[in-house]
């Protein structure tokens, strides 16, 4: 007869595979749909850059906003953002933004490296919004490249 704790520590391990398993599906599940929701508003060709990116609110919103993960599109002529949960698009034409900064905190939050922060001309006025994304370099670089086109 095995001892009790082996039991406990076997049925632990299994919990947790099968919770990894669950949590990893659902994150397919998302990063699939987020994957749609972009292929069917644009054109391959028509995209610039495209990554996963996590939302860090809109300035015009206030400080009490919940961040989000999302996909953060850039074509010629527009910025677009398809946050996951909830499913919401927003959408900034180039020709409205005004700058692009990456600072290290977006209206109170942070995860210590750069984010990018876009200012844009509203239809409330001057707003801004901030995301995380793994290259935040090339995506000023990208952004600024783009506006530069226009």
């Amino acid at each position: 007869m095995q001892p009790l704790w082996l039991w406990i520590a076997l049925g632990a391990a299994a919990l947790l595979a099968a919770l990894t398993a669950v949590v990893w599906l659902l994150l397919r599940r998302v990063r699939d749909s987020l994957r749609g929701r972009v292929l069917a508003r644009f054109a391959r060709e028509e995209i610039v850059l495209a990554e996963g990116a996590n939302f860090f609110g809109r300035r015009s919103a206030g400080l009490a906003q919940l961040r989000g993960n999302g996909a953060l599109v850039l074509t010629r002529d527009l910025l677009w953002f398809a946050q996951a949960v909830p499913a919401q698009d927003l959408e900034i034409p180039v020709a409205s933004i005004r700058s692009v900064t990456t600072p290290r905190s977006f209206l109170g939050k942070t995860i210590f490296r750069p984010l990018v922060a876009v200012r844009f001309d509203g239809p409330a006025g001057e707003d801004e919004i901030g995301w995380a994304v793994r290259d935040v370099e090339k995506w000023r670089q990208a952004l600024e490249t783009v506006r530069a086109s226009r």
